[in-house]
């Protein structure tokens, strides 16, 4: 496991994403091959360390869980469900996404992992039930969605558009599904 985060800074991160009503759930490390345990790197099974329906905005308990003593400062997730929602986007239409005048006048938070060809726009729900696209999906309510600067092994979560650079807002995810059909038509 190689991290350059400290402790303090995931638990800053932590409270942060929670301060913008983002449920935060402790995450495993990746180590030696497998999702392990931070504090002590057992193998975990899971790479969240608690049930997802125990994620929170409840600063106390964001506090709590990344305080915890250990080798390695816990992952940061969120899940998606009520407060955050998701869409998976292939790179392709990731960057002519980005390069769309009305998403640089609205955006919203996008990560990736560098070097898969997908990335993940963050948005508020509701969301969409169907989305006709080749190049994006929605992604369930229930999902865990690590957030930076959690990695996994030495690849690192990274923001594409950082939750500041989207004014600390969530696009509505309907406008994204318009903007992903608009987006596809013009280019078909």
């Amino acid at each position: 496991m190689s991290t350059t985060t400290t402790p303090t800074e995931q638990l800053t991160t932590a409270l942060g994403y929670a301060a913008l009503g983002w449920p935060v759930v402790p995450g495993a490390v990746w180590c030696d091959g497998h999702f392990a345990d931070p504090v002590d790197e057992q193998l975990v099974t899971s790479p969240c360390l608690r049930p997802i329906g125990e994620a929170t905005t409840d600063a106390a308990l964001v506090q709590e869980w990344w305080s915890t003593p250990g080798l390695h400062a816990p992952n940061i997730f969120t899940v998606t469900g009520t407060e955050v929602g998701a869409f998976a986007v292939a790179e392709s239409l990731t960057m002519t996404l980005a390069d769309n005048p009305w998403f640089a006048a609205f955006p919203t938070p996008v990560l990736a992992f560098p070097d898969m060809p997908i990335a993940y726009f963050l948005v508020r729900p509701p969301m969409p039930s169907v989305l006709l696209s080749r190049e994006a999906h929605v992604m369930e309510a229930g999902m865990p969605l690590p957030l930076p600067p959690s990695a996994l092994d030495t690849m690192p979560v990274i923001w594409l558009v950082t939750p500041e650079q989207a004014g600390n807002r969530l696009m509505p995810g309907d406008a994204l599904a318009d903007l992903i059909y608009s987006v596809e038509r013009k280019c078909a």
